[in-house]
């Protein structure tokens, strides 16, 4: 399972996309922090991050309610980050209680954070490559709404107009 993520989320082509962007740029960092803020806060959850997702891990580029080893390490590893199906999917992804869904109940992530619901939106780059998402997480049961959804697509469309303004090649 894990050489089949690895292999899918490696894509040469998808990788070559996103070394094209200045991901340790600060100012683009402070930005993405803030639009975290602001999904953060307008959806009321705990945490929100803006990451992409590497062949093997997650790589938090702005986040707000992170702390812990997960703010010390900007990050998770791929097979454990809810990012990761996003991705993946190349859809919306919600989880209303990670602790039942049979898909996340053994999840090491949720466990050591207490963090239990999820919505993300995927960032696709140009070319229709998925880099990352735009998310919500909450250590409490949520069922998401549509205006939910639309709010953090909004947040996930600045992301987007962000990144392109660090575009490096």
């Amino acid at each position: 399972m894990q050489t089949e993520l690895f292999d899918r989320l490696g894509d040469p082509a998808r990788m070559r996309h996103l070394a094209g962007y200045d991901l340790l740029n600060t100012d683009l960092r402070t930005s993405l922090d803030a639009v975290a803020q602001r999904s953060a806060t307008l959806l009321e959850a705990q945490v929100s991050l803006v990451s992409v997702i590497l062949d093997s891990s997650q790589f938090i580029l702005g986040a707000h309610g992170v702390s812990g080893w997960v703010a010390d390490v900007q990050g998770a590893p791929a097979e454990w980050a809810m990012c990761t199906q996003t991705v993946l999917t190349g859809e919306p992804y919600c989880v209303t209680d990670g602790r039942s869904d049979p898909r996340h109940s053994g999840n090491p992530f949720l466990q050591m954070t207490g963090l239990r619901s999820y919505l993300g939106v995927p960032l696709v780059g140009q070319g229709g490559h998925v880099l990352g998402a735009h998310c919500v997480i909450d250590p409490r049961p949520r069922i998401f709404t549509d205006v939910d959804l639309a709010v953090l697509t909004d947040g996930g469309e600045k992301v987007m107009r962000l990144l392109d303004a660090y575009r490096t090649a």
